[in-house]
């Protein structure tokens, strides 16, 4: 939901729906400061490795009081913000993150032809901060859909209706009930599961019941799927986020971590044999792999998924998505983290280490936070 003003300059998402706030946020930007952002008209204040601090929001302040430096028109952006939940009330003196400083600049009025966007989640609503920016300016609020309350289903679909529309596709109230069995109330995997049904069913056709059937799996089957995807982005965090949600709401932890524990490891052994198979055949894209195996006949598909590639018989679609994943990774790296993936379970078995425990260990060495992959 959001508060409009009638020609804002000044504009506020956050929430606790990272994902969504994130996507607004760098929509909202290309909007203000156009597709192709002048360097001398926009100023973009982010995190780094040490985090949020109150050095980011005093250049925001400053960056609001210095004029353009070729005059005209003046869009700052404070990117992601992780550190709004530490604002304090109006009676505490302590402001780390010297929030109440920026409230207190952003409740005057903008100097003219500046515009003003802050992003990140956990801002209250009640305290100065948002209300300034409510006051002055537009605040938007995404939040993902609560399970515990009883409409949370017609809320998840109005997040699938927001993000088709952006896409330009119309999802059916079938089509909208199936996607909220398969992805329950994560708004995180919405962006995904469209775009792989939008290229599934064809640029400018409809989704259709058959199509969301045949390429997202069933809810049961959400635990294995929700983190091969992230883990074949080379995503640490999302990969982290989303084993902390599936334990959190099962019954039997152990049991889902040894489980996702099996499903990466037939997931980068299948992985593997796409490398070598593609390496084997010179094709260089997922793309051409996907058009490769619907080239084939019948007779070699079963042969071919009955030996060295059993993921040959699979929907086409199904293989290029998985191509794309195992691409992300050199066959070395595949190997290797099979590797760990293999001690992680033996460790879960024979040494009395969490299974939970050794699934996040096993992340942490195949993804690291530096980007790189760890030896």
């Amino acid at each position: 939901m959001a508060k409009k003003n009638a020609n804002p300059r000044l504009f506020l998402i956050s929430g606790d729906d990272e994902p969504a706030i994130h996507a607004e946020a760098e929509r909202l930007f290309l909007k203000l400061a156009g597709e192709e952002p002048d360097p001398f008209a926009t100023e973009v204040v982010s995190e780094d490795d040490r985090g949020p601090r109150g050095e980011l929001v005093g250049k925001v302040i400053s960056a609001i009081r210095t004029p353009p430096f070729l005059g005209g028109r003046k869009t700052i952006w404070l990117k992601h913000f992780t550190g709004f939940g530490q604002e304090a009330g109006t009676r505490v003196k302590n402001d780390p993150m010297e929030l109440k400083l920026l409230a207190e600049e952003l409740a005057r009025e903008l100097p003219e032809e500046v515009y003003v966007l802050l992003d990140g989640p956990d801002c209250d609503p009640a305290k100065p901060l948002a209300k300034a920016c409510a006051a002055q300016g537009e605040t938007v609020w995404k939040n993902r859909p609560n399970t515990m309350r009883k409409g949370w289903r017609e809320d998840m679909k109005g997040c699938l209706a927001a993000v088709a529309r952006e896409k330009g596709v119309t999802l059916s109230y079938e089509v909208s009930d199936l996607l909220v069995d398969v992805l329950g109330a994560d708004t995180s995997l919405i962006n995904g599961e469209l775009e792989k049904l939008i290229c599934y069913a064809g640029a400018g056709q409809p989704i259709t019941p058959e199509a969301v059937r045949e390429m997202c799996p069933p809810y049961s089957d959400q635990e294995n799927w929700g983190l091969t995807d992230p883990v074949g982005k080379r995503d640490l965090a999302a990969s982290l986020s989303m084993v902390e949600m599936l334990l959190a709401r099962s019954k039997e932890p152990a049991v889902v971590a040894r489980q996702l524990l099996t499903s990466l490891a037939r997931t980068f052994l299948q992985n593997l044999s796409i490398r070598l198979y593609m390496a084997e055949n010179r094709l260089k894209s997922s793309m051409d792999l996907k058009n490769h195996v619907e080239g084939l006949d019948a007779a070699r598909k079963r042969e071919l998924s009955g030996g060295d590639a059993p993921w040959a018989s699979q929907n086409a679609w199904r293989i290029k998505f998985a191509a794309d994943a195992a691409l992300s990774y050199r066959p070395e790296e595949l190997m290797e983290a099979i590797r760990i993936l293999r001690d992680a379970l033996l460790d879960s078995t024979t040494t009395g280490v969490p299974t939970a425990v050794a699934l996040e260990n096993a992340l942490l060495k195949i993804l690291p936070k530096t980007g790189g992959y760890a030896r």
